[in-house]
Formats: C-alpha cells, structure tokens, sequence
C-alpha cells in the first residue's frame, strides 16, 4: 500500500473587502501561486467571524453591505513553501497567516512527487523571451548575451514563429567568435570591443541552428525534464500550436522543481526510483589543482572537461573552491596574453606572463555538501547559489566526487521516467 507524503498547508485568513490594488485580495492570492507553479489553492467564504476589530460579520439576509472572512488554503510540497511563503505573507496584508505540516495520501492519483512535474509548461516557463529576427546582426546577438545566464536566442520571423536557435556554439563555429560568449564579460572592455569588431557582417539566420527540439505550452514539466536530460540540452523554447514562440523553460526551472519537489528524506523514499542521493550519481573523475598550481597547470586542467571548471584543493585534498575559465580570464589581461585566450578556446596558445597560483583565483566559497544529501536539496543549493558544480565532501571537507547540473536533470529524468511509466500500469501495490 503506498505510504503517506510530507506536506505542508497554508492558509490565510483576511476580509471579503480586503483589495491588493484594485483586485480582491483572494484573487492577488490565487494568481501569484498559480504564477509561481503551487500545486493548487481553494478559497473559501464564512458564515460568519470577527477579526482584529471585534466586530462580527454575518451572511444574515438583511445585510447589505457584507465584509465576510475569507480563507485561502493551499497545500503544497515543503521546498515550495519554503520559496513562496514570504510573497505570500506580503500579499496577505493584515490578515493572519498559519503553516502546519500534513500527510497527503492522494493528489488526483498522483504522489507529491508528481505535483510540480505535471504542470503545463505555460505555467513556469520564462517570459518575455529576448530574440532576435531572422535579419538581426551576430554582433547584434552577441550584445544581446553578453552578461546573461543564457548562452542562446529564439531567433523568430515577422510574426512571432520561432524558426531557429542562435547559441554560443553557432557564434563560434559558424560566425567567426573569437571567443565563447561566456568570456566575453570578463575581458576588459577594450579587448571584448576589439572581438567584436573583428565578426564578420553575418546576419543571425544565415549561422542559427534550423528545427530545434520544442516544447508546446500545454507539455508537461515532466517531458522537458526527459527532454533535456535525453537530448543534453539547457533550454528548450516553448511555441503554441500556430509555431509562434511564447516562453522558454531552462534547466535552472527543473532542477528548481526538483528541489522544491522530490523526497527531501533519503530514509522515507523507499519507493522511489532511481538515485537519491548525490553520493549515488557523484562523479569521481573530478578535474582538480592543487591550490598552488601555476596558471599553464590550472588552464590545463579547467579546459580537460565540458565543465570548463576547476576544483581547487589543498594537498591533504580539503575542497578550497572551484575556478572557471571566466575567472582565469579575469586574471590577465587578453590584449597582453593572447595565448590565455587560445588556450580556453582549445586552440593553439599558451599563456606567457602571468605569475598567478589557483587559489588566489577562487571568488566565493564553493557549495559542499555530504554525500548523502538528497538530491532535491543539492538542487535547491545548486540553484540558489547560481553554480555548476557541487562537491561532495567527507566529514574534514575532502573532495570526494562532484554533481553538475546535467548529473542532477539526468537523475530527475530516470526518476520521472520510472515514476510516470509505473503510474501508467495501473497496478497498485499489494497491502
């Protein structure tokens, strides 16, 4: 028989007359969890009560003017609570706000695990999206990306229909960028203007990717996270039936998911599939420096692996940070050593000048965690934190192994490939 999930519920209590604006306050409620992806949310209407005031309002026929008590409750999963607790406490005004965990036996047939994964893409996708036309410059698009998190654009005609994908790879490779877009910010301003100076006069539909993998927007969150663990992809566009794009869903929106979403207790998962925890799908082939390491040493470490990342360590293997090419580049300057640049780019050079050790190159402390940490909770560390890379560490913080983002979608996906295959049966499990 299957068992009980964790949740919590929340409900908000305040008056029929309370407005956020010039809409009804229940309404404000219901729009920014519905907004925000919450399982679902029910309001409901009293007889009769008193608040802050004292005074009692009733539904008593010969009342005209009413000032009812309104309930909104909502019940959801414990991390997503977590996130959208102080929105909704802003939106409630004066009106009380109570949180108290329960056991949720059945959702429509679903387990908990499913609640965020059955949305509708329309429901968490990104939008606006930036674009770009068919006619749009490279040196137009390359503007456009620099200093985002996103590495590519929808490129859409004159009605809106997306017809292609411009990503970093295709500035690269096929308009002539001297350098990955995720470089370019932390070049000085002179050397960037002199890259992008020297792209050649391309337009952005002579050099896109033509028939990229869609979403529609009634797809589920679920087939995205199959999506980009199956196909390696970070962001899939989202297009209505009549092929125009309307919104973008990004690895950072699942692995979001799965953070506020899958078992946060390792020990009460028994029935689900698939990896737990990060120590089950940790890499242990990690590309590492000692903290010392010369700058020839750590370029070729942080270049050996689509990470494009270094762990940087001490010599008793104590995780001390992690170092990418962007902050190798930050630490030279291009125009002075342009063998840096080749270098990151897997090209000819090597650097020349710089006396730099890896340690004085890490900027923030790095995201460890222990190698029985659910994988919903490196997720939500992950992404809270806007890195790549987890390290897992022992109990004196030595590396141990590292998750990436695609570890953690790749493990999400097998996840819900079991889960919701399993669901489709219709069998149930014996008592």
């Amino acid at each position: 028989m299957r068992g009980y999930s964790r949740g919590v519920r929340v409900q908000v209590f305040f008056g029929e007359s309370d407005q956020v604006g010039h809409a009804p306050r229940y309404q404000a409620v219901l729009a920014y969890l519905r907004k925000e992806g919450a399982a679902g949310a029910t309001v409901t209407r009293g007889v009769a009560g008193f608040g802050a005031n004292s005074t009692i309002h009733t539904a008593a026929i010969l009342r005209l003017s009413l000032d009812l008590p309104m309930v909104v409750t909502w019940i959801d999963a414990p991390g997503r609570v977590e996130r959208l607790l102080p929105g909704l406490c802003a939106l409630a005004g004066s009106g009380i706000v109570t949180v108290e965990e329960v056991r949720i036996a059945a959702y429509g047939g679903r387990r908990l695990e499913q609640l965020r994964f059955d949305l509708p893409i329309q429901d968490v996708m990104t939008r606006p999206v930036v674009v770009v036309g068919e006619t749009s410059s490279t040196r137009e698009a390359v503007e456009l990306l620099i200093g985002r998190e996103f590495r590519a654009l929808p490129v859409v005609d004159a009605d809106g229909v997306l017809v292609g994908v411009l990503s970093g790879g295709d500035l690269v490779t096929r308009a002539g960028l001297g350098a990955r877009v995720e470089l370019l910010p932390a070049m000085p301003r002179e050397a960037r203007a002199a890259f992008l100076d020297g792209l050649p006069d391309r337009q952005a539909g002579e050099v896109m990717t033509r028939d990229p993998v869609v979403l529609n927007q009634r797809d589920t969150l679920a087939t995205a996270t199959h999506l980009m663990a199956e196909r390696k992809l970070k962001r899939l566009p989202v297009v209505a039936d009549d092929g125009r794009l309307v919104g973008i869903i990004a690895r950072a929106d699942v692995l979001r998911a799965v953070g506020e979403t899958f078992p946060q207790d390792v020990a009460a998962t028994a029935e689900m599939p698939g990896a737990v925890s990060v120590g089950e799908i940790m890499r242990t082939d990690c590309p590492t420096v000692f903290g010392d390491a010369d700058l020839s040493t750590l370029l070729d470490v942080v270049v050996s692996t689509r990470l494009n990342r270094a762990v940087v360590v001490d010599r008793s293997d104590v995780v001390l940070g992690v170092v990418s090419d962007a902050d190798v580049l930050r630490s030279v300057d291009p125009a002075a050593d342009a063998g840096v640049i080749g270098a990151l780019m897997r090209s000819a050079g090597r650097p020349t000048g710089a006396k730099v050790q890896a340690r004085a190159l890490i900027t923030r402390p790095p995201v460890a965690v222990p190698p029985e940490t659910p994988i919903a909770e490196a997720a939500s560390q992950m992404v809270e934190a806007r890195v790549k890379v987890v390290c897992v560490v022992d109990a004196e913080r030595r590396l141990l192994g590292i998750v990436d983002r695609a570890d953690l979608l790749r493990a999400a996906g097998d996840a819900l490939r079991d889960m919701f295959v399993g669901d489709s049966t219709g069998e149930e499990d014996a008592d």
